[in-house]
């Protein structure tokens, strides 16, 4: 069970990052973005469990402007799960989603039907 969770929460992360990506920045951005981080060997479904590489080959791609996108992307995450996003945009993100993702497990929180 625990493992469906986990799959569930990435899930839901990869599906986010998209949905942030294309309202911020269109679908055809989104496309390049999915494609760049394809050149770089990240897959469009590796994308929650290598966060860390995403937000490094964004960062060298369009500098501090990627942590925009990381944000907002770990809010309307903390949104799916019906948590408070109680962290500023200075804080570590890093924290906030292994933060999330132990509340998800501890307390088999589901999220929100995605749109």
């Amino acid at each position: 069970m625990h493992t469906a969770i986990v799959e569930t929460f990435q899930s839901t992360m990869n599906k986010c990052f998209a949905t942030v990506v294309e309202d911020i920045l269109g679908r055809t951005v989104k496309e390049e973005i999915f494609l760049l981080l394809s050149r770089n060997g990240i897959r469009t479904s590796e994308i929650a469990s290598r966060f860390d590489d995403v937000v490094g080959v964004l960062t060298s791609s369009f500098g501090d402007g990627a942590r925009v996108l990381v944000f907002k992307t770990v809010t309307e995450l903390y949104k799916k799960y019906s948590q408070q996003a109680g962290f500023n945009f200075g804080e570590s993100l890093r924290d906030q989603i292994t933060l999330l993702r132990e509340r998800v497990t501890t307390d088999l929180l589901k999220p929100r039907t995605l749109s």
